[in-house]
């Protein structure tokens, strides 16, 4: 997330704990002052005054975020342990009476 001097030093605070933000790149005016309060704010990348290191800042980032993910070739993966992960899935997503099914479990074993 790019986020300018003023509404950075606002709404950063509030939003830096979300999982979804991984990053966080304050453009500005005056570099300085904005470095104070950054500081205590692991997920803020740097403080740019241009745009152009914001960009290079972003690639690298991406590349790093790249490198970091795992590729899964599901011609690898177990069939049973695909199938089992598909069912659970499944079965989740099921909304029903909980009191019912289990008494109807308790029937039916």
């Amino acid at each position: 997330m790019i986020v300018s001097d003023a509404l950075g030093q606002h709404i950063v605070p509030e939003i830096q704990a979300l999982p979804q933000l991984l990053s966080i790149y304050v453009f500005c005016d005056n570099q300085s002052i904005h470095q104070q309060w950054t500081k205590t704010i692991p997920k803020v990348k740097g403080v740019y005054t241009q745009i152009e290191p914001i960009c290079e800042a972003l690639k690298i980032d991406r590349r790093n975020c790249d490198r970091g993910m795992i590729s899964i070739s599901f011609n690898r993966i177990d069939p049973l342990f695909m199938y089992t992960q598909l069912l659970k899935e499944a079965l989740l997503e099921i909304e029903d009476d909980d009191a019912k099914s289990i008494r109807e479990l308790i029937e039916y074993c």
